[in-house]
């Protein structure tokens, strides 16, 4: 028997293991850029996640085989551990995990019910919490054999893992680490000190070219594991479409108004977390717009809150409060943009 009304027949537990799969580009750039403390974050992101998952399905009398076939928990911890910084501190991430699968997901009723992007909530709370450690990213050293590397980031992320000296507004040093801004933080520094021809020249622009060129490769690896789920049908080209087409087009206006002022297209489009928002966060089936032209909607108001909490805001990156915000208007998009059905013809 056919059933046109169905989309396509992917499982759920299938739909997960592919965008998984998809995830390995972006992964194994953030792991050559970032070192092996991008993977430890990972492997002890589903770790953790695993693990409540198990003591809430638990307490809630729950099938736990069943529930955990579905690979859900683990693509919300992938999602979550290449979000946060390599190095952030293990009772860091653990509560980031906490606040995704025990309060995002599992207070809302499990998946499916959930109305808040679980990782993006986690990354969130934390970021809201400890900004200073969200916002520090080492650099790796190419100097260290894999096995050193792993020695010595694991013994910052799971022993000394407390910030002990700022040395400027630009660098905050993490023990045994060097860190670095993002390029989304080299613009809001770089503006707030015009003044300082020293720290602007001698500081910032000997690192920015480096810096550009990783987060510009870990969205293009992003880019181009989204491009396999769109060939796969696993998400809907609508959503990353429009979230990239209203950003583009509303930070190619005003970078034309002013350069100094506004970010160019190009920091936007490749730096922080643009790529692995439109094609793998946004399009979440459950916290997304359920319509085509909501769809669309719903693409173009992260789009707009993106270049707004970017240009406007204290914090480097907006992708997690733009979706979040955009989470919110979901119910508000559906029913404005509804259609009539099945029958109806969409755009």
């Amino acid at each position: 028997m056919n059933f046109p009304c169905i989309y396509h027949v992917y499982s759920i537990r299938k739909i997960m293991f592919l965008v998984i799969v998809a995830c390995l580009p972006g992964i194994f750039a953030k792991y050559y850029f970032f070192g092996i403390g991008t993977l430890i974050q990972i492997f002890f992101s589903i770790f953790i996640s695993l693990v409540l998952e198990i003591i809430i399905l638990k307490i809630r009398s729950k099938n736990i085989k069943n529930y955990l076939q579905d690979t859900s928990v683990v693509l919300t911890s992938v999602l979550f551990g290449v979000s946060i910084p390599p190095l952030l501190p293990w009772w860091m991430t653990s509560i980031g995990l906490f606040f995704a699968i025990v309060v995002a997901k599992h207070l809302y009723g499990g998946i499916g019910q959930n109305i808040f992007n679980p990782a993006m909530v986690g990354y969130a709370v934390l970021l809201i919490s400890f900004p200073v450690y969200m916002n520090n990213w080492n650099e790796r050293d190419f100097s260290l054999s894999f096995f050193n590397d792993f020695k010595k980031s694991a013994y910052i992320i799971f022993f000394k893992n407390d910030i002990t000296t700022v040395s400027s507004s630009y660098l905050n040093i993490i023990p045994d680490a060097f860190t670095t801004a993002t390029p989304l933080n080299n613009f809001k520094i770089k503006s707030h000190l015009k003044d300082d021809f020293f720290l602007k020249e001698n500081i910032i622009k000997n690192k920015e070219v480096s810096i550009q060129t990783s987060w510009k490769c870990i969205n293009i690896s992003f880019f181009l594991g989204g491009i396999f789920l769109l060939f796969t049908k696993i998400i809907c080209w609508r959503i990353p479409i429009s979230f990239l087409s209203s950003l583009g087009m509303l930070s190619i206006i005003t970078y034309f108004y002013s350069k100094e002022l506004f970010m160019s297209p190009q920091v936007h489009f490749f730096s922080g977390g643009t790529m692995i928002c439109a094609f793998f966060i946004a399009t979440d089936p459950v916290t997304a717009a359920c319509n085509n032209v909501g769809k669309i909607v719903f693409g173009i108001i992260i789009g707009f809150l993106v270049w707004i909490i970017r240009n406007y805001s204290d914090y480097p990156d907006a992708i997690a409060f733009s979706v979040l915000f955009a989470n919110m208007t979901v119910p508000l998009v559906d029913y404005y943009t509804k259609s009539s059905g099945y029958g109806r013809n969409n755009i």
